[in-house]
């Protein structure tokens, strides 16, 4: 019974959403709709208006928005690394002063180095300098490149590689395969198929979508609606739909057609109609006026 509105508007109308253990779902719905903020709600960055959010215990969720936006001054390492916790400014600073040792030899550094290398070793983190480095090697990302040389495609490869070393049991993405081009599509399609958590992903590529979605969500006028399958089998199901939510209008306006013509009749028919079917007739226009303005 999860609501939340903006303004007036119901993005989320007394609607629920269950995500299971390695579900990979597609989140779908006409722009405006709410899908971002639904994922920002999942994360816990925009509070619900009414009911609750449910997550189990130690579970790590990590959400990559459309557009991310990171310190220029910082290396691509620096970045990537940024959400590692406690082995992250370990990382940082061997990496620095191994670039600097590049330029010369300082004995004060080459000390450093070696104090670092020890501490690093000690928290087992070598292991995470190898995935940031090999994700950045995938993605073809120098790593000591300042972030604001970059292009927006090589930034949003970025924020999506920040999030994949993170190894998260979660991953929320809002239209990932935005500047990215083929190669690196292809490299988070794989990816995300290989991936063992569970994903809600917004996407405009339905190509993409069906390629790793499991299960499509749709979030219209405030409902969340489940599809199992794919978007291919999802867009098959809507078109049933459609199709009988349209015969379902016709006859609806057919009838309504034919109750306006008779109160409107005249004398005689004004003479003769009952209340009740007036108060019906008021119903329909209002019914009607309601679905005009969905």
């Amino acid at each position: 019974n999860a609501s939340f509105a903006v303004g007036h508007v119901a993005l989320l109308d007394k609607t629920s959403f269950q995500l299971d253990s390695g579900e990979k779902v597609g989140l779908i719905g006409r722009n405006g709709a709410g899908k971002s903020s639904f994922l920002k709600i999942l994360t816990g960055v925009q509070k619900l208006d009414d009911g609750q959010i449910i997550v189990q215990n130690n579970l790590k969720i990590v959400y990559v928005p459309q557009e991310s936006f990171f310190d220029k001054d910082a290396t691509v390492f620096d970045t990537v690394a940024e959400g590692l916790g406690e082995i992250c400014d370990l990382l940082r600073r061997y990496h620095h002063v191994s670039h600097e040792l590049e330029n010369g030899s300082s004995e004060l550094l080459l000390k450093e180095l070696n104090e670092l290398q020890l501490e690093i070793e000690a928290k087992d983190g070598w292991k995470l300098d190898a995935a940031v480095k090999q994700t950045l090697g995938e993605l073809g990302l120098p790593e000591n490149e300042k972030i604001g040389n970059l292009s927006g495609g090589q930034k949003k490869r970025i924020a999506l590689a920040q999030a994949w070393v993170q190894k998260p049991d979660v991953l929320l993405l809002d239209e990932p395969t935005n500047h990215l081009d083929i190669d690196a599509i292809i490299w988070l399609e794989n990816l995300l198929k290989a991936f063992e958590g569970s994903l809600v992903v917004i996407t405009h590529d339905r190509r993409f979508l069906d390629n790793i979605a499991t299960r499509i969500v749709e979030l219209d006028r405030g409902i969340l609606r489940s599809y199992p399958g794919s978007f291919s089998k999802y867009s098959e199901k809507k078109a049933q739909e459609l199709a009988v939510e349209a015969e379902h209008n016709r006859l609806f306006d057919k009838f309504h057609a034919q109750e306006e013509a008779w109160i409107r009749k005249g004398i005689e028919a004004r003479r003769t109609r009952n209340e009740g079917r007036v108060r019906r007739l008021e119903e329909l226009r209002r019914q009607r006026a309601e679905r005009r303005n969905v």
